[in-house]
């Protein structure tokens, strides 16, 4: 479960950010909150902003700390960190970027870890681990500092130290030589936490769930998905071409009734649905795995090529306590203003992002920090720029 995610220094984010997922004091629609073990987050979030505002800045932030994780044990000594400072002003030209997560792990632990880096190499690195109600020290490592170990740990810690490299990240290490206090946030940041903002990506992810599944759950889920979205599908058929990854052949089937009352079944290529019903194709394993797993999802612009029902539809999903049994996440952004309601979020789950015009630079802030009456229209209010977050057009000749 995540509960909060920082970033400072990383495209137009240059000054530090924060997207909680941490409730506030706002006491409507306990059906948006989950609970692990005596921690509790949102389960969905929506982010809006106009274009070049800074959301897909937010989750490339995301995307790159949680790769950086994943592939830091295969980093070699020469590599290059895929880190990206904020490039319009020469002071942040050499300062680090800086990530942190807090997010409550398997072991319903909450854990806050973090780091900093050039593309050369890692300045500092932490974790902590709460044990109680104050956050315990599992590591803190400066560049040029001695390095603060937990002392139940501390052997194990400083003999994974050892084999470290300046471009890699310690958590990864620590995990991999068998550091035991180290396994279960590592394991979170690599398996329970996806983001996603390209659609071939998405579609990469999808073939791969279908082409191995040989129960056909996720087939039948989607189907389902499908059919709960009111889009005319009977049935779903795949073609997976033996011993080639994320080769498949998908047909669906739509049942049409003659004049006389005669059922028939034509077949289509799922390159001949529309970009909306292929991109629930998508979302399909994805959705189910989030639910099965209580995984945190992260979609870039979730309402492209979709209609506006559908998009209520998917974060209803995520509303519902009798789908989303484990405890699952939805971070979107999106233009999709229809769903801007108090009827169906709580202020905290609503953020913005707004560049500011001279500087260039990115700020994220929530709809919590604004005096907002249970009753205003909030869809009203962000398109008359009560809350900023929306271009500003002049009209005039553009040529």
């Amino acid at each position: 479960m995540l509960v909060q995610f920082t970033v400072e220094n990383f495209l137009s984010l240059r000054d530090k950010v924060y997207l909680s997922l941490e409730p506030s004091r706002d006491k409507n629609h306990s059906e948006n909150l989950i609970t692990k073990g005596e921690y509790k987050s949102v389960n969905t979030v929506t982010i809006y902003g106009a274009n070049a505002s800074g959301k897909s800045s937010l989750f490339k932030a995301i995307t790159v700390a949680l790769n950086m994780i994943r592939n830091s044990n295969n980093v070699q000594i020469t590599d290059e960190l895929p880190v990206v400072p904020f490039k319009l002003d020469f002071k942040s030209h050499n300062k680090p970027t800086s990530f942190e997560f807090t997010f409550v792990a398997g072991d319903e632990k909450k854990y806050i870890y973090g780091f900093s880096a050039t593309k050369e190499r890692i300045i500092e690195e932490y974790l902590y681990c709460y044990n109680t109600s104050k956050p315990t020290l599992i590591f803190d490592v400066i560049e040029n500092e001695e390095p603060k170990f937990n002392r139940l740990y501390k052997v194990k810690l400083d003999a994974a130290y050892q084999m470290n490299t300046s471009n890699k990240l310690f958590l990864a290490t620590a995990t991999t030589w068998n550091v035991e206090c180290t396994k279960v946030p590592f394991e979170w940041l690599a398996k329970s936490i996806d983001t996603f903002t390209e659609v071939q990506e998405l579609s990469n992810v999808a073939f791969d769930r279908y082409q191995t599944d040989e129960s056909k759950e996720y087939i039948d889920f989607t189907r389902e998905l499908l059919k709960q979205a009111d889009i005319n599908i009977s049935s779903i058929e795949l073609d997976a071409k033996e011993g080639k990854r994320n080769d498949v052949e998908i047909t669906t089937g739509h049942t049409v009734v003659a004049e006389n009352g005669e059922e028939k079944v034509f077949s289509l290529t799922l390159q001949e649905e529309s970009m909306g019903t292929q991109l629930l194709f998508y979302y399909g394993p994805l959705l189910r795995d989030a639910f099965e797993k209580g995984k945190t999802i992260i979609l870039d612009e979730i309402d492209k090529s979709m209609h506006p029902s559908i998009v209520k539809f998917i974060i209803n999903l995520f509303r519902d306590s009798q789908v989303n049994k484990n405890g699952a996440q939805l971070i979107v952004t999106t233009h999709e203003t229809g769903i801007l309601s108090l009827d169906m979020f709580r202020r905290d789950q609503i953020y913005f992002t707004e560049k500011d015009a001279k500087s260039g630079v990115t700020d994220l802030y929530s709809l919590d920090e604004f005096s907002v009456r249970k009753t205003e229209n909030i869809e009203k209010g962000y398109l008359m720029g009560r809350y900023g977050a929306i271009p500003f057009l002049r009209a005039g000749e553009v040529l």
